[in-house]
């Protein structure tokens, strides 16, 4: 079970209850479904009472005193501003997806393989475990040799409940395959930045309409038109100088997503590969040793080589457990990075 530590170390954060679906996805588009709503809707003002105004044509002297002003105001910016959010939203959701098939969905096969190795052996060991309490009861064997068999199965049921809790306490890949999933995750990430900058330039820029009626309460005058219809433009000056910092923060962005510092960039997936590699190589040498050696016990025959030959195989069985789990680990890696 340690070879399986580092990877899941990596999973640490990302590591939850099992279920179909984590709800993520939900989260991040239920915000910006009502953040966009607010953007994306015109606001309805109103004021009354003794609003001051200047002496006018109309009112040369006194206005009438009480006044009603009131109407709708959209902002036609919060259309861009309401469009982005949702946007960002999507593609935070598909980058959450893409790490999903990046980290958990080759650990994931990995300890499944595993798992099968350790499942399937079970049944033989619990035989050979029969045996020995038998052959201890025939006083065919020791104590010590039946205490030594009752160990190693119980380390191998050990090993299997494991695997499968590890299983179980991982989240549930979401659909799809996972075939260039760690570009997928780096062009949802420049989607994610793109969209912030977006927002960035959106609150620097105010368009809006106001329609509306402006009419005094005591005036009983006909000729004075309550109504009215205002188109403003606000500007911050400081759009001015937002591309240089958007450009450098995209740029950062990028460079964080590639290189080892981020448990997720290129690097650090192709340094976890490799290691992958190495690991899957030398299991494979082990597993191939000792299936050797059983092979060659078969042959010797005899009651010493008999039990020789089952310690040797309760070791083939980890060892084959372990090359499953980093061949299939190796695979689904080879298979995120798109090798």
């Amino acid at each position: 079970m340690r070879a399986a530590l580092p990877a899941l170390a990596l999973l640490a954060a990302a590591a939850a209850p099992a279920r179909a679906d984590d709800g993520y996805c939900d989260y991040v588009q239920g915000v910006a479904a009502a953040d966009s709503a607010i953007s994306l809707s015109p606001e309805v003002f109103a004021q009354y009472g003794r609003i001051a105004q200047a002496p006018s044509a109309a009112f040369p002297i006194d206005p009438p005193s009480l006044r009603f002003i009131g109407g709708l105001r959209y902002r036609i910016t919060g259309i861009y501003e309401g469009l982005a959010l949702r946007a960002r939203a999507d593609a935070d959701c598909r980058r959450h997806q893409a790490f999903q098939h990046v980290r958990v969905a080759p650990l994931s096969r990995a300890l499944e393989a595993r798992a099968k190795i350790l499942d399937e052996a079970l049944p033989q060991a619990e035989k050979l475990l029969a045996q020995a309490t038998a052959d201890l009861e025939a006083r065919r064997s020791n104590a010590q040799e039946a205490t030594a068999t009752r160990v190693r199965v119980e380390e191998l049921r050990r090993a299997a409940m494991e695997t499968r809790q590890s299983l179980r306490d991982l989240p549930t890949p979401t659909e799809g395959g996972a075939a260039g999933a760690l570009a997928a995750f780096q062009r949802a990430d420049e989607d994610v930045e793109r969209n912030d900058a977006r927002l960035r330039r959106a609150r620097a820029v105010d368009l809006s309409v106001r329609a509306g009626i402006d009419r005094y309460l005591d005036d009983n005058t006909a000729d004075t038109a309550p109504y009215f219809v205002v188109v403003s433009l606000g500007v911050n000056l400081g759009l001015l100088f937002q591309g240089s910092g958007n450009s450098r923060a995209a740029a950062g962005r990028k460079r964080l997503s590639q290189a080892g510092q981020d448990p997720i960039s290129a690097e650090a997936t192709t340094a976890l590969l490799e290691a992958t590699a190495r690991r899957a190589q030398d299991t494979a040498a082990v597993e191939a040793e000792l299936a050797r050696q059983i092979e060659m016990l078969n042959r010797i025959g005899g009651e010493d080589s008999k039990r020789y030959r089952q310690t040797v195989w309760f070791d083939l069985v980890k060892a084959r457990a372990e090359h499953a789990y980093h061949e299939a680990y190796l695979a689904a890696l080879k298979q995120v990075v798109g090798s």
